[in-house]
């Protein structure tokens, strides 16, 4: 029975076999093979029966594949065996070979995947759920989730309710940090995931930031309130700052140093009248979050004009901005190190003499920098200065010029903004 199906392949399809692979039995290859038209379980049968002579199982899906093949293979373009596996490849199979048998398997499909998945809810401890999505979803084959999806109303113009809310829109910008992570995957993707959870998901810490701004009244004195703060700061409490004359902070506006505390420096400016403290703010900060201390008052300040036509008169609108003393700090903490994003600035309102009519003019003097710093740190930063000119001018007009009393006063100011952060 074997030769007469080998003989009615052989005539049929064209089947001219020289010799018997090499696997496992000393004989040569075949010099060529050559199929038509022929089902897939019956060419995995032949090649296995009556060219490789070596033992295998195979799978019933695939004595059940009723796809109609053909393939030629020439012994002098390459190994049987790579040829072999690259055409299984193709059609979708998988050779596993365990001991001395080869187990001809269908490939597992997406569908497959799916079904072998499983489900794993982690409830982060001390991270939001995004950010844990964000940093291991590209080491992992699986899906994470952790945002919640927020779907339009009913009653919304094009609304569905399998749609969800259009990006930009104010629905969309709900706050939607998760309190749950969910991850779908194999049982081995899950222990990998939980081997990771806690290498990530852990407290960061807070920062307590605390700062002085001082207005320095300079006068028309040579040198800058910079350089008078790091001057004193050396002859009061004996920190080094290597910068003791006015000269050698002509191109500097920042010097930190660790060996002393905030009130000592609070202490040793305040003895001087010309050093004036303007704010002495205090934040705890969590690492990656925002800060904002604000001392002043919302002006309302003209906006645009709307013309809403049918006869109606124009709409001024009116937006209120702020003024004062404002700080806004945004730290990030390192193992070895803090960074901190820095704005402060002092601003004030006065009635405009260019611009808009009506809507005051804003003066501002703003300092903004990113710093590294290490715990316990401070920094003194400087260089927002101003100067004002006055002429004044007495006598009566009839009288001479030169009995007349003229005085001019310059008044230089400057603001200096010390810093500490501590990690927590």
């Amino acid at each position: 029975m074997k030769k007469i199906l080998c003989l009615s392949v052989c005539l049929l399809l064209s089947f001219a076999v020289v010799a018997a692979p090499v696997a496992g039995i000393s004989k040569e290859p075949p010099a060529k093979l050559d199929f038509r038209g022929i089902g897939v379980a019956q060419v995995v049968q032949l090649i296995y029966s009556e060219v490789l002579q070596d033992s295998y199982v195979i799978d019933p899906e695939v004595l059940g594949d009723q796809r109609l093949v053909s393939f030629r293979y020439d012994a002098g373009k390459g190994d049987l065996r790579v040829f072999i596996s690259s055409f299984f490849d193709s059609l979708g199979l998988l050779v596993s070979r365990r001991g001395t048998v080869d187990y001809v398997l269908k490939k597992p499909t997406a569908a497959d995947a799916v079904q072998d998945a499983e489900v794993f809810v982690y409830r982060p401890q001390f991270r939001d759920g995004a950010y844990l999505t964000e940093i291991l979803s590209p080491l992992f084959k699986g899906s994470f989730t952790s945002k919640r999806v927020i779907k339009p109303a009913l009653g919304d113009s094009g609304a569905s309710p399998q749609k969800t809310a259009p990006p930009g829109s104010a629905l969309a910008a709900i706050d939607q940090r998760a309190d749950t992570l969910i991850f779908i995957g194999t049982a081995a993707e899950i222990a990998k995931l939980k081997k990771f959870l806690p290498q990530v998901d852990y407290a960061v810490g807070d920062v307590l930031i605390r700062g002085v701004l001082y207005e320095v009244q300079t006068g028309d004195t040579k040198g800058s309130g910079f350089a008078f703060a790091l001057n004193m700061l050396g002859a009061k409490i004996g920190v080094n700052l290597g910068v003791p004359s006015s000269a050698s902070t002509a191109g500097q506006a920042s010097v930190s140093f660790k060996s002393s505390t905030l009130d000592a420096v609070v202490t040793a400016l305040e003895s001087d009248t010309r050093f004036k403290a303007i704010s002495k703010p205090m934040l705890r900060v969590r690492s990656g979050g925002t800060g904002r201390f604000t001392v002043g008052q919302d002006v309302p300040v003209l906006g645009s004009v709307s013309y809403p036509g049918n006869g109606l008169p124009p709409v001024q609108s009116v937006t209120y901005q702020s003024s004062g003393v404002i700080l806004d700090l945004q730290p990030v903490i390192h193992d070895a190190s803090i960074d901190v994003t820095v704005m402060q600035q002092t601003s004030n309102f006065v009635s405009t003499l260019t611009g808009v009519a009506g809507s005051p003019t804003l003066i501002k003097r703003e300092l903004k920098s990113d710093l590294n710093l290490t715990d316990g740190e401070m920094i003194v930063m400087g260089g927002l200065s101003d100067s004002n000119d006055t002429d004044t001018h007495s006598g009566f007009s009839f009288l001479p010029s030169f009995l007349h009393t003229k005085e001019s006063t310059k008044a230089n100011t400057e603001i200096l903004l010390i810093l500490q952060v501590t990690k927590i």
